[in-house]
């Protein structure tokens, strides 16, 4: 009897085997003309970078976005879910332990069965009873589950910090853009009053006999595609100011804003390459390479379903048919045992099951390597496109010079009556849209900036989800 006991408690606690591979890292080399040193990057991915801009009503405003964006706390919550189921996969590792009561009263028949004549045919049944049953996870099928569930798990965490990146990101990316439109719509306010000035000339002028009906039509035409483009942009900057206010948890409205786009600081100048580690830290890459891990721990699972489980039960109580003998000695009642249930013939279900878990860790692989591969290219893209910015800005600058003189000297030689008013009227027309095109341009160098931090994932995601999980949630 001893043994016996013994043995049940060795089998409790004896540890599993696992029936899959460990997971194993695969590295991807980064592009070959990116050389550059580790901390250097390192340094430029994990600072606050939407600080340096200089602005603290774009950063009250992220801020705001952490503590009310619906889209992080759907986030945050899913990854509650994930805890919760893997912790309901992790207690198939301990004995379940469950308490039983019942008082029952039966009636025998009396012609059902030869041994109850003369024999109480009604009698009462009181039971208390304490019972066990256990899974000896020998194979490791439900350990791998757990790997799995943990695994799950994490890579929940990380799509969570994808969330905080990419809400971050858009925060900073419609302030800037609504800054935009803000120095647009000055632009063609001015101009939309220079050119009502214009007209007013000119109408003055037909009616002194002084010009024709055709040059008042042409300023009149000018005054009201000026007047056009203030409300299209008016209805820009009330759109951007309606996805600002719900990427901040607010309803649509009004946008406190602070510098302006040619007023904000432009942090240091970004490198040219980086180094694979620094991009295996973007939240969709460690998510990516989760569900490897994942799928992996999944192969065990499938594997462990052809051999044995062995199931262990017990229980321990009382049972009699009074209550006032129910604790004595006597009524006590004890058992303890063992199953084992093999698979013989599942007409090839578990195979099949074995082959759909490896193809799912093949297309976490691959799909993983594709991530990678991607964040390659963004953060190349938005290098390229940073770079090519600061070019642009610098000639839509000299344009909007060249055109300011242009149409001066075309205003003056109008005025002393060496050229017509078309010539005025053309260099009103492409300096406002070079002026409008340098304020794009500007815009544009942020948002590739954005695009690059974006793209190089960084430590301070890291911080931001920690300030997000430090919140006090319902």
């Amino acid at each position: 009897m001893k043994f016996y006991r013994l043995l049940f408690v060795l089998l409790l606690f004896m540890p599993s085997c696992l029936m899959y591979t460990p997971y194993t890292r695969t590295y991807v080399a980064p592009p070959e003309h990116w050389r550059m040193t580790t901390n250097e990057f390192s340094t430029l991915a994990n600072f606050r970078w939407w600080e340096q801009l200089g602005d603290p009503v774009l950063n009250q405003l992220i801020q705001e976005a952490i503590e009310n964006n619906q889209d992080l706390k759907v986030a945050v919550y899913r990854v509650f879910e994930y805890a919760a189921q893997l912790g309901s996969v992790r207690s198939e590792l301990f004995p379940q332990i469950s308490g039983n009561a019942n008082a029952e009263r039966q009636e025998i028949s009396l012609f059902g069965n030869p041994f109850t004549v003369g024999v109480d045919r009604f009698f009462t049944t009181y039971t208390l009873l304490l019972s066990l049953t256990y899974e000896w996870d020998v194979w490791g099928r439900i350990q791998s589950a757990s790997d799995a569930a943990l695994a799950d798990l994490l890579g929940q965490i990380d799509t969570r910090r994808t969330v905080v990146l990419t809400v971050v990101s858009a925060v900073a990316a419609a302030y800037i853009q609504l800054r935009q439109y803000d120095m647009q719509l000055e632009i063609a306010q001015k101009t939309a009053k220079s050119r009502q000035e214009s007209f007013a000339l000119s109408t003055l002028r037909f009616e002194g006999g002084l010009t024709s009906e055709l040059e008042v039509k042409q300023s009149e035409s000018e005054m009201e595609n000026a007047l056009v483009t203030v409300k299209e942009l008016e209805i820009s900057i009330g759109q951007a100011e309606n996805l600002l206010s719900i990427l901040v948890g607010r309803a649509p409205d009004y946008v406190e804003r602070g510098s302006a786009i040619d007023q904000l600081n432009l942090p240091p100048c970004i490198p040219e390459g980086i180094p694979a580690d620094i991009i295996e830290q973007r939240p969709d890459v460690l998510k990516a390479e989760k569900a490897i891990i994942a799928a992996n721990a999944n192969i065990g699972v499938a594997r462990a379903e052809f051999f044995p489980k062995i199931s262990l039960a017990s229980f321990l109580g009382t049972q009699s048919s009074t209550l006032s003998t129910l604790f004595k000695n006597a009524s006590e009642t004890w058992f303890y045992g063992g199953s084992l249930s093999q698979p013989i013939f599942t007409g090839g279900n578990l195979t099949y099951q074995e082959e759909k878990a490896e193809a799912i860790k093949w297309e976490a692989f691959y799909t993983y390597q594709q991530t990678i591969l991607t964040a390659f290219k963004e953060v190349n893209d938005a290098l390229l496109e940073h770079s090519k910015g600061l070019e642009l800005l610098d000639v839509q600058k000299k344009r909007v010079s060249v055109l300011t003189d242009y149409l001066n000297l075309a205003t003056l030689r109008y005025k002393e009556g060496e050229t017509d008013y078309l010539n005025v009227l053309d260099a009103e027309r492409q300096l406002f849209s070079a002026q409008l095109d340098c304020a794009a341009a500007q815009s544009y160098i942020f948002l590739t900036l954005i695009d690059i931090y974006k793209a190089l994932g960084g430590g301070w995601v890291i911080d931001m989800d920690c300030e997000l999980m430090d919140q006090d949630l319902p």
